[in-house]
């Protein structure tokens, strides 16, 4: 008689420790700061200083910027990605940490991914700026970096949560 050889694969259960005083809380917190500062860094008009102050849609002259050149409109559109990037992983930390009835590992794996575009997109915005006003950038614009530093430290975290959990790419 032919015998069946039954083999059975059994994954590793992940196992996710929230948190806020760990590192579910610091994922938290860096990302909670991260959009606080972004969105001042987005409204305002202090991304350059001169002889007047520049935002990314407005200046002190009070009227919209008319007949950007093409460098500031991709300054524009990079930091707003930016900011839908860093909207997007604060749901994802308040869904990690909060709803109970989604996967953990899948709201951590995207959490992860969003941070980092989020960074990404971020930088290229902030290189392009910071290149173009090099002596002139002011607060706004240091704002916008120090929430960008954060969402980084919140996708750093977010790593150490992942292997914590034994979550499995």
């Amino acid at each position: 008689m032919a015998e069946k050889c039954e083999e059975t694969i059994t994954m590793p259960v992940a196992v996710h420790t929230i948190n806020f005083r760990g590192l579910a809380g610091g994922i938290f917190i860096s990302i909670s700061l991260a959009v606080v500062l972004y969105v001042i860094g987005f409204a305002t008009v202090g991304w350059a200083v001169a002889r007047n102050h520049e935002g990314l849609w407005q200046s002190c002259s009070c009227g919209k910027i008319s007949n950007a050149p093409d460098w500031f409109v991709a300054t524009q559109a990079m930091i707003t990605i930016g900011l839908i990037g860093v909207l997007l992983a604060f749901i994802l930390v308040a869904i990690y940490m909060c709803v109970h009835s989604v996967s953990k590992n899948t709201t951590l794996i995207a959490l992860v991914v969003v941070c980092f575009l989020t960074v990404i997109f971020t930088v290229i915005g902030l290189g392009i700026y910071g290149s173009k006003r090099e002596d002139t950038v002011s607060w706004s614009f240091a704002m916008t970096c120090v929430a960008g530093i954060l969402t980084l430290i919140g996708g750093i975290l977010s790593i150490f949560q992942m292997r914590s959990s034994g979550v499995q790419m």
